[in-house]
C-alpha cells in the first residue's frame, strides 16, 4: 500500500512555473540590456569564452531537482504489513461545573483553574478509555463527545469557563441526565450500553436538589458516578472582570457581594446514590488521580474500538539523491565554454 506521509508538501511543485516565468523575464531583460550596450557580433568578440546555452542548461538542472525535492519532502511510504489493534476500556464522561461559583478563590488560584488542571491530569491517566466532556451550570452541554482524541478533550477542558453557558445556577441532576442521554446516543451509534462511568467535578452547590435522585436512577441503568469536590465550606466571593477591565465581584440584585460555599455533603450523597465514591480535591491532586484511576480500573472493560493499520517504510531518499546530484552538477557547471569547444 502506497501513501505520501506529508502530501501537503507537494506545494513546492507550484514553484516550477513561477521559476520558469521569473527566469524568462530575467533573460528578456538581460537581452535588452546587452542589446543597448552593443550589437550581437561585438558581444561575441568581447566575450569569446561564454557559452550561450550553458545558463539554460544550469537552469534546467535546477528546475529538474525541484520535483525530486518535493517528492522527498512529501516522504513516499510503502507498506505490506497490516496489524490489528484492539482497545479495551470504558466509556467515561467528565462533567465539569462551569457556574460562576467556580470563580471563587478560596482555593488557589481558583476553584475553576484547580478543577481544570485536575481534569486534564485525569485524562492523561485514563488514556485508553473513551472520554467525553460535559460542561454544566443549570443546564448541561456535551462539549466533547466520547472519543480517544485526548488532545481535543484536554483543549475543551483548558478553555472551559462560565462564559460558555449563559444561563447560570447549578443543577447537578440535570448534569447527570445530560450524561445519560449522551451514553444512550453512543449506544445507538454502536457503543456499549454498559461499562460506563461519570466523574462530576463541582463545588457541590445545587440549586435544584435533584442530584441524588438522578444519580440513583442512573445507577439503576448501569452508570457509576464519582464526584470530586473543590472549594471550602467557609464561603468566598466570586471575582469577575467587567467590560471596562475593572475587577469586581458577583453581586446580587441589591448590590451586595454574593457568597458561595462548597457543599461536599451533596456530592457525597450523589456519589453514594450513584454507586461510586466522593473525593475532595486537596492539594495532593496526583494521589486523587491515582485513587480515581484505581476505581475506574476495577470496572469491567469492553472492546470499543478495533482498527487495522499498516507499518510504513519511508523511501524519501530515492528522490533526495537525484535532487542532490542535479544540484551538484548545476553548482560545478560554469558558464564558459570548455577548452575542447573553443
Amino acid at each position: 500500500m502506497f501513501r505520501l506521509e506529508n502530501p501537503e508538501n507537494l506545494w513546492l511543485l507550484l514553484a516550477i512555473p513561477v521559476m520558469i516565468g521569473l527566469y524568462w523575464f530575467y533573460r528578456q531583460q538581460r537581452r535588452k540590456a546587452l542589446a543597448r550596450f552593443a550589437d550581437e557580433k561585438l558581444l561575441d568578440r568581447l566575450s569569446p569564452g561564454m557559452n550561450k546555452r550553458r545558463p539554460w542548461t544550469k537552469f534546467l538542472l535546477l528546475l529538474g531537482a525541484l520535483p525530486f525535492l518535493a517528492l522527498a519532502w512529501a516522504n513516499p511510504q510503502w507498506s505490506q504489513q497490516r496489524e490489528e489493534v484492539k482497545r479495551r476500556g470504558i466509556d467515561l464522561i467528565v462533567a465539569l461545573d462551569v457556574s460562576r461559583s467556580m470563580l471563587a478563590e478560596d482555593v488557589q488560584p481558583s476553584r475553576m483553574e484547580r478543577a481544570q488542571y485536575f481534569a486534564t491530569t485525569l485524562v492523561d491517566e485514563l488514556a485508553g478509555n473513551n472520554i467525553g466532556v460535559e460542561l454544566f451550570t443549570c443546564t448541561g452541554l456535551m462539549q466533547a463527545p466520547l472519543t480517544t482524541d485526548y488532545a481535543f478533550v484536554k483543549t475543551v477542558l483548558a478553555t472551559a469557563g462560565p462564559y460558555q453557558i449563559a444561563t447560570q445556577g447549578t443543577n447537578l441532576g440535570e448534569a447527570i441526565r445530560v450524561a445519560e442521554e449522551a451514553y444512550e446516543q453512543n449506544a445507538e451509534d454502536g457503543g456499549s450500553a454498559n461499562h460506563r462511568a461519570l466523574i462530576i467535578i463541582s463545588d457541590g452547590e445545587d440549586h435544584d436538589g435533584s442530584g441524588a435522585n438522578a444519580a440513583a436512577s442512573a445507577h439503576d441503568d448501569g452508570l457509576l458516578i464519582y464526584t470530586v469536590g473543590v472549594g471550602k465550606e467557609s464561603g468566598a466571593q466570586m471575582p469577575v472582570i467587567l467590560e471596562n477591565g475593572r475587577r469586581d465581584v458577583v453581586r446580587d440584585r441589591g448590590g451586595n457581594a454574593g457568597i458561595t460555599s462548597a457543599d461536599p455533603a451533596t456530592l457525597e450523597a450523589i456519589a453514594e446514590a450513584g454507586g461510586g465514591r466522593y473525593y475532595p480535591l486537596s492539594s495532593d491532586s496526583e494521589a486523587l488521580v491515582e485513587a480515581l484511576r484505581a476505581q475506574i480500573d476495577r470496572i469491567e472493560k469492553t472492546e470499543f474500538e478495533s482498527q487495522s493499520f499498516s507499518s510504513y517504510d519511508s523511501f524519501f531518499y530515492y528522490f533526495l539523491w537525484p535532487a542532490v546530484l542535479l544540484l551538484l552538477v548545476e553548482l560545478v557547471m560554469g558558464e564558459r565554454k570548455s577548452e575542447g569547444m573553443r
